[in-house]
């Protein structure tokens, strides 16, 4: 469970715009991201131009793999509505049954030359960049398991509201797979849940489930699986309440620091990932993951 849920992430930052188009209620709009007819969206974001407020549907099935294409969408639409002043909100949720975001996809890590390796890290920075920074008020609608990457994704906005079942997980659980969470993760946590609960997190690999993610501050709100979105809807028009000049340079001032530290940073980070990415014990390790996959498929 813990080697699935780490491996499972992809992303790229290209050129691509996102389209939009009207949708049948009124003064609201669909974002769709699509690279050529033949591929289906992997966000849907609807912007109900009235409140000011961005639903982002993650929409890749089966587990929403942050894969290179995903990420790309996730990272366009969000610099989309960041453009756009009328959007001072985004909530960020699934549409996949019992996930969130599964994590970091293996098929952007495994074979892959150090070039494509690069371009995907930058990508997975470019991410969290776009959300962590943003000056929308985002929260995270968490209605499934969220490890690795996705916890990350939940991690980078302002509030994170999640379904209360036991079945469901969240965490940071590199190093049950021996790898090492990336610094700009550990901050990110840091900020989170504080040093002593990250230093736990991190060296255990630990996945909480609701209740106990809850108690570390990983996660601000527990409601029921079918109340998720509502509550967030919800909770988005108690933050829009507060001054928006002043929350923002609060939001600023609180993450500058950690933002400044990746982004002075990104090429070496790239240079550390592509170095460990590529070695063959870890490619190795990639390769009995993926045969081991296709044993239980068969």
């Amino acid at each position: 469970m813990a080697l699935r849920s780490f491996f499972r992430t992809k992303l790229g930052f290209s050129g691509l715009l996102p389209r939009l188009s009207p949708c049948s209620s009124h003064g609201r709009v669909c974002v769709s991201q699509q690279r050529n007819s033949s591929t289906a969206p992997k966000i849907k974001v609807d912007f109900d131009q009235n409140t000011g407020v961005a639903v982002m549907h993650m929409q890749s099935p089966p587990v929403n793999s942050l894969s290179l294409d995903f990420l790309t969408e996730l990272a366009i639409s969000v610099e989309k509505l960041e453009i756009d002043k009328g959007c001072r909100g985004l909530i960020i949720t699934s549409n996949q049954p019992k996930v969130f975001s599964a994590g970091l996809d293996i098929l952007e890590m495994y074979g892959k030359s150090p070039e494509r390796c690069g371009e995907f890290w930058k990508a997975v920075q470019e991410m969290w960049l776009k959300v962590y920074c943003s000056n929308m008020v985002t929260i995270a609608a968490i209605n499934g398991s969220s490890p690795a990457g996705g916890c990350l994704l939940a991690m980078t906005c302002d509030y994170r509201i999640m379904a209360d079942n036991p079945r469901f997980t969240i965490g940071l659980n590199e190093t049950q797979l021996g790898i090492v969470a990336p610094f700009w993760f550990k901050d990110t946590m840091i900020n989170t849940v504080g040093h002593r609960n990250t230093e736990l997190a991190l060296q255990l690999g630990l996945l909480y489930s609701p209740s106990e993610a809850l108690k570390v501050g990983l996660v601000d709100q527990l409601v029921p699986e079918d109340q998720v979105l509502t509550t967030a809807v919800k909770t988005m028009t108690k933050w829009l309440a507060i001054p928006e000049h002043a929350r923002q340079i609060t939001k600023s001032m609180m993450r500058k620091p950690t933002m400044d530290k990746l982004k002075s940073n990104r090429e070496a980070d790239i240079q550390n990932f592509v170095s460990f990415i590529t070695k063959d014990s870890i490619q190795k390790s990639l390769h009995m993951y993926m045969e081991m996959l296709k044993r239980k498929k068969a």
